[in-house]
């Protein structure tokens, strides 16, 4: 080794351990947000795959592919990319290893829209942005268990970061990733997808190269499912819509349970920075990739009101959309973040469904009850083993037991 290499070596080394010891704002906010974050996680990690509906069959879809090579879709049309990720996972070390996989997709996926957001000129506020998912009950939920929700949010945010990398090929690679997690991805893809056509000199190719390569990409992760069906019926369902104010009334609801009614409240408040972000439209690559991705995720909600992690894509795009409005007023960030984590404990309710499963009213019912972090970790607690039993008789029980609205 030369003189000048182990020289700056040893500054490097230097550096690092100064850093160590006389921390830095960055380095004691990422510390801090660790620890809290594994204080959260981890009795949800080690307390049974989740309450999702959808958890038993995508054990029994990941250990087909796992140990048979064989594919059955968990449901339709199928979540290929983390079906065959689970599936591994659980072969080698079980359900907590594969809640362990979805934690460390969340800190990736953290890192990412952190990253994201700093590219893109977003300072301070830029953290409390990511804190304010990061925080969130859903989100901690389905970061704890197993379930393609973080993953496919995973993939979206890693495929925007390439694409405003000129990276546009990986862009198509992650994309496909990302639907091939969640086919619900795609409204947060045509959100990046839009947003990057008004980015000037080089955006038709990229935009053209990365839909290419993910239609592509997907077309191929989705052939299994293709093949298990016989055809293109994997893609079908035959879930009924009622009347359109019930399925406005029934998004609302949930909507509202998003985020909290408290939290709500000083996001409304915020309405006019809001107004005044929306204005650099044509500047703002994150305002038109979150305002599309917003209005598109709106939409397929609005058809399938079901569960609440289904909104994640939802959150993500108010938080960017606030991070970009509040970046002048980064305490009312850190506000909605606390918010957020005393909501994972304690829930304000003002609404009451007229049938927790087919809701077609509602009544007001102010009143405070346990939070959904809690709730899950409790219903988590009492049957851990719920994903192994039969559908009906127990992991819909389990799925009620944690439900938003259960009465």
């Amino acid at each position: 080794m030369r003189p000048e290499t182990a020289t700056a070596g040893s500054v490097e080394w230097a550096a690092v351990l100064s850093r160590l010891r006389s921390p830095d704002e960055t380095t004691r906010w990422w510390t801090g947000f660790t620890v809290v974050s594994l204080l959260v996680a981890l009795p949800l990690v080690v307390s049974g795959p989740g309450n999702d509906l959808d958890v038993g069959n995508v054990f029994r879809s990941g250990r087909a592919i796992a140990r048979h090579l064989t594919y059955v879709p968990s449901r339709p049309p199928g979540a290929p990319v983390h079906e065959a990720i689970v599936g591994v996972l659980d072969l080698v070390g079980g359900p907590i290893l594969t809640n362990l996989a979805s934690l460390a997709a969340a800190g990736v996926f953290v890192w990412a829209l952190n990253a994201l957001l700093l590219r893109e000129g977003v300072g301070r506020a830029g953290r409390w942005g990511v804190a304010l998912v990061a925080a969130n009950p859903w989100f901690v939920i389905a970061a704890t268990s197993t379930a393609d929700y973080v993953f496919a949010l995973m993939f979206c945010v890693l495929a925007a970061l390439a694409v405003r990398s000129d990276r546009a090929a990986l862009a198509g690679l992650l994309a496909a990733a990302a639907m091939g997690s969640r086919i619900g991805s795609v409204t947060l893809i045509a959100g990046l997808l839009f947003a990057e056509l008004g980015t000037g000199d080089g955006a038709r190719r990229r935009v053209l190269t990365t839909a290419l390569v993910g239609a592509g990409a997907a077309l191929a992760l989705f052939v299994p499912s293709i093949i298990e069906a016989g055809g293109l019926a994997f893609a079908q369902n035959d879930f009924s819509a009622s009347s359109p104010l019930v399925q406005l009334g029934r998004a609302a609801a949930k909507d509202l349970l998003l985020l909290g009614i408290p939290t709500v409240v000083v996001l409304l408040v915020c309405l006019p920075a809001l107004v005044a972000a929306l204005r650099t439209w044509s500047d703002s690559w994150l305002v038109r990739f979150a305002v599309l991705g917003l209005v598109l995720s709106q939409a397929l909600f609005l058809r399938f009101p079901w569960k609440m992690a289904h909104l994640l894509p939802t959150l993500v795009c108010i938080a960017v959309l606030y991070a970009v409005a509040l970046q002048e007023r980064p305490r009312v960030l850190m506000a909605v973040v606390a918010l957020q984590l005393v909501f994972g404990v304690v829930r304000v309710d003002v609404l009451a469904p007229n049938d927790a499963n087919e809701a077609s009213g509602g009544r007001f019912r102010p009143g405070i009850t346990a939070g959904p972090v809690l709730t899950d970790w409790r219903c988590r607690r009492d049957d851990p083993d719920a994903y192994r039993g039969r559908q009906k008789e127990e992991i819909e029980v389990a799925w009620d037991c944690a439900a938003p609205y259960r009465d």
